[in-house]
């Protein structure tokens, strides 16, 4: 049997079938590919696929979530990752769909990077419940390839469990880390 990296990304059974070698792509980061073919990304060694949200249509349509948390350190990174055939022609319907997604109400930054376009934004919430407060950082795209055939909605949620236990997550450090693995994605169609 072949020796794995001792990451939870690796120790898990479903999230290893989308990882494309044990090499690290960089430092913590190993690559990712779609289960549709259509694009690779930057993966987090210790991010796992969640089996029961991820749902595949072919090779036009995929839509996957991957976690890493801890309880013990007090914090939350979810990636919501969506590939569709809806590309440029769609992409103020696509902006809007994502905007509601994640209640944001304002204007999207444009970058270009490896031949993509992404369009981005970030945002934050407070939730309370208990008497307990979290906040929750997010950092949300729509990314096309040059063709603008498909393309990727990326939402990046960052939150510690309880604000009050010693949260470390810094936002900007947050959003610097999620625009890293958007602007990591490679199409291949």
């Amino acid at each position: 049997m072949e020796e794995y990296p001792d990451t939870k990304a690796f120790q898990d059974e479903f999230t290893r079938e989308f990882l494309v070698s044990t090499e690290e792509e960089e430092e913590g980061y190993y690559l990712f590919e779609s289960g549709t073919g259509g694009y690779q990304v930057l993966y987090p060694e210790n991010a796992v696929v969640s089996e029961v949200s991820y749902h595949k249509d072919g090779d036009g349509y995929e839509s996957i979530t991957f976690e890493d948390y801890s309880l013990e350190n007090n914090f939350y990174f979810k990636h919501d990752l969506t590939f569709s055939l809806f590309g440029e022609r769609w992409l103020e319907e696509n902006l809007g769909s994502l905007s509601t997604k994640v209640g944001y109400e304002g204007d999207y930054k444009e970058i270009k990077k490896n031949g993509n376009k992404i369009y981005y934004a970030q945002d934050e919430e407070v939730f309370e419940s208990d008497g307990k407060k979290s906040t929750v950082y997010w950092t949300f795209s729509y990314i096309l390839p040059a063709s603008g055939d498909f393309g990727l909605e990326y939402i990046f949620s960052a939150s510690c469990y309880e604000d009050s236990k010693d949260c470390t997550i810094d936002p900007n450090e947050q959003t610097v880390n999620a625009l890293k693995l958007m602007e990591s994605v490679q199409f291949l169609k």
